[in-house]
């Protein structure tokens, strides 16, 4: 009686499984993955085999060849059920492995770009801000630098310098405002973006 119950509750776990095989097999993309069909169908060789060990418990079920404690049976249970069974979902999993291998290759370096895309959203949203403060400097420079002159304040080397000041800042700016990926590079004042590196 205990070998029956047992029995029964290791088909109806195997049946539970080939049910939600069945189940995700329509609703989900994860059919379309090279092995899925093995172990499909392994898990239903296994279930078969559960379900016809499960009449071998009944000695009147024997006139049937095919179920009850038969060689047929045996045959049909140990060999086409249960190696059978082990046999396809062991060769499912050996062709799924590499194909989920892969998507969670794809998984992270999808997982990478969004960060990279991010931080170049930022970048460039620092940017935009930088460059707001910048044109305000650069534009008082420019009255200063004007006035200095009309007002003989300066030396023209002096306006000179603070002219190529103004202009190797505002180049600088554009490097780093038109930056495709955010490469890093150490700084006196720390780890900064590395503007100046060619890019492909």
């Amino acid at each position: 009686m205990t070998d029956i119950v047992i029995e029964i509750l290791r088909a109806l776990v195997v049946g539970m499984i080939v049910l939600y095989f069945f189940r995700i097999h329509n609703t989900k993309e994860i059919s379309r993955i090279k092995g899925w069909r093995m172990l499909m169908l392994g898990f239903c060789l296994l279930f078969f085999g559960t379900l016809i060990d499960i009449t071998d418990n009944f000695p009147a079920l024997n006139k049937y060849v095919i179920i009850g404690d038969t060689p047929v049976e045996s045959f049909l249970e140990k060999i086409v059920g249960y190696l059978g069974g082990f046999l396809l979902v062991a060769v499912g999993v050996w062709q799924w492995f590499p194909k989920l291998i892969e998507h969670s290759e794809l998984i992270r370096k999808q997982h990478e770009m969004e960060i990279r895309e991010q931080r170049l959203k930022v970048l460039r949203a620092t940017m935009v801000t930088v460059r707001g403060i910048m044109d305000g400097i650069i534009s008082n420079i420019n009255e200063f630098q004007k006035q200095a002159k009309n007002n003989k304040a300066v030396s023209e080397d002096c306006a000179t310098f603070l002219n190529y000041i103004v202009q190797d800042t505002t180049e600088r700016l554009e490097k780093l405002s038109r930056l495709d990926s955010t490469p890093e590079k150490p700084m006196a004042a720390g780890i900064g973006i590395d503007y100046e590196q060619k890019h492909l």
